[in-house]
């Protein structure tokens, strides 16, 4: 499946080829660059790197990144990025061979208080796994691998076309999407409840313990297999949920004419090996059986234009301009490249495709932060990317947003220790209600005892590094750009032992 050098084609072919407060220098420039970017005020900046063909990440509630490499290893990063550690080395069980590997990982939706995640990966044999392990501290013990397995015995008998994402969906069922395994497509039709192809090139929804999920379109039909929720797919390597509506966005990956972007359908049939994309597909079995109608993708384009889709992500929040808000952000493996569609409330397509970056280092997974920015893998470089934005910044005269001293209601009384504050700033002081930052001046005086401010987008969650850090009695102060939550505001919590302290913020401009 995956390749961090080159693309092979024919029917046998894989695809190769928190910070809520930072200083402003940083928010406009970076280290190590990857894409160039064709919208103005974009850029990206590696937040991890010296990785060995990273394959795919997730977030964990505290803002640290679980970092998937294709060998088998999963490595930990502290939030913001930075040097990672290996949590778990399960070199030895994983076949790794031409797209095999590590490939897919989500969290358990009780993970607060388990620790569990799942992990789908190729295991020798080879067989495609889908499994849970828990996670303790920064280390993931091998024995803690759920017996039996999650979902075993998914065919990889080629070695390729293998799938890789699992996620939990809106509905809070187990979802993933294994390839046909490169045999021809065949497979992606059989929907045989007794047949060792009946996972291939399918999507499956699934109980959290890997059983068939209630709801599901062949539940009631014995000679069917009962995890299925659509079929015909070649390759769905990466997909993902919309959040304003909860559908399902597929990138799957085409042979030698098309790649397709699929919206699901319960008990759909996308075309595999009839179709690929919009036409029939040469040197295939022909059109759609009459038994059967094959859904149209949503979007699908020629590879002269790319050759390994990669799904995206919906972009949400305020960290990026009205431009991009909503809008579906993917990527091309083989081509390298990162752009963009519009979707109506009812997924049909506005408009076409826009460009966004190129030279992006073979992108092979895009997902959302709790900061709001997107991040997205690139496997030919062994690095993960941040995409931010920074405007000009468009100045206002400086202007006093909170005073503490001032008597209640009027912005005190003071912080108390370990008390967080919501501090409303679009719409005061010239800031416009859709600014997504503002640049800032916190003092902090009058302390009791020592501690420090940090300061967060509300809904986001809280970095680990403060904006401010005080002594008592000390009167300090600092310049910092504050990005705000999409309702223009922020939490400041101040971390204290015991005791108060007051705070003076200051503006005197924002970013849109």
């Amino acid at each position: 499946m995956l390749s961090t050098a080159r693309r092979r084609t024919g029917h046998g072919s894989g695809f190769g080829s928190l910070v809520a407060a930072i200083a402003l220098t940083t928010f406009l420039a970076a280290p190590i660059g990857a894409a160039t970017y064709s919208v103005a005020g974009f850029s990206d900046y590696a937040v991890v790197t010296g990785l060995v063909a990273p394959t795919d990440f997730a977030f964990l509630p505290d803002g640290r990144m679980l970092i998937l490499e294709k060998a088998g290893r999963v490595l930990i990063a502290a939030p913001g990025g930075g040097a990672p550690a290996v949590a778990l080395d399960m070199t030895a069980s994983v076949d790794d061979g031409f797209e095999k590997g590590l490939l897919g990982v989500c969290l358990h939706p009780s993970f607060a208080s388990t620790g569990w995640i799942y992990l789908y990966y190729t295991a020798n044999g080879p067989k495609n796994r889908i499994s849970r392990f828990t996670l303790v501290g920064n280390t993931i013990s091998p024995a803690s691998e759920l017996i039996p397995i999650v979902l075993d015995n998914i065919e990889a008998t080629n070695g390729n076309h293998n799938g890789g994402t699992i996620l939990i969906g809106p509905d809070g069922k187990l979802w993933a999407a294994p390839g046909d395994s490169g045999t021809g497509g065949a497979k992606a039709q059989d929907l045989s409840a007794t047949s060792s192809s009946r996972f291939n090139g399918k999507v499956l929804r699934m109980e959290l313990d890997g059983s068939p999920a209630a709801g599901n379109p062949f539940l009631g039909d014995a000679t069917k297999e009962p995890r299925i929720w659509e079929y015909g797919h070649r390759n769905p390597f990466r997909f993902s949920f919309r959040p304003s509506n909860g559908s399902l966005y597929i990138g799957d990956v085409g042979q030698s004419t098309r790649e397709e972007l699929d919206v699901g359908v319960a008990g759909g049939n996308f075309g595999w090996p009839y179709m690929e994309g919009t036409i029939v597909q040469p040197g295939g079995p022909g059109p759609c059986p009459m038994t059967t109608t094959c859904i149209p993708p949503v979007f699908d384009y020629a590879r002269t234009v790319g050759t390994t889709i990669i799904g995206g992500a919906f972009v949400t929040g305020n960290a990026y301009p009205a431009s991009l808000k909503g809008r579906y952000v993917f990527g091309d493996n083989g081509s390298s490249w990162i752009k963009y569609l519009e979707f109506d409330s009812n997924d049909a397509l506005v408009g076409g495709l826009h460009d966004l970056a190129t030279a992006a280092e073979g992108p092979v997974a895009f997902h959302q932060g709790p900061d709001g920015y997107l991040y997205y893998v690139a496997i030919n470089t062994g690095r993960i990317y941040r995409i931010v934005y920074g405007t000009l910044l468009t100045t206002v005269d400086p202007c006093r947003v909170l005073d503490t001293r001032l008597p209640a209601g009027q912005g005190g009384p003071a912080l108390a220790a370990g008390t967080d504050r919501v501090l409303v700033i679009g719409g005061r002081c010239g800031i416009p209600p859709g600014a997504r930052a503002v640049a800032a001046n916190l003092t902090a005086t009058l302390a009791t005892v020592a501690g420090n401010l940090i300061v967060f987008p509300q809904g986001g969650p809280p970095p680990t590094t403060s904006v401010l850090n005080f002594r008592a009695g000390q009167t300090r102060a600092n310049n910092a750009v504050l990005t705000l939550g999409p309702g223009g505001d922020v939490v400041v919590r101040c971390s204290m032992p015991a005791g108060e302290v007051h705070l003076i913020l200051d503006v005197s401009g924002y970013f849109q």
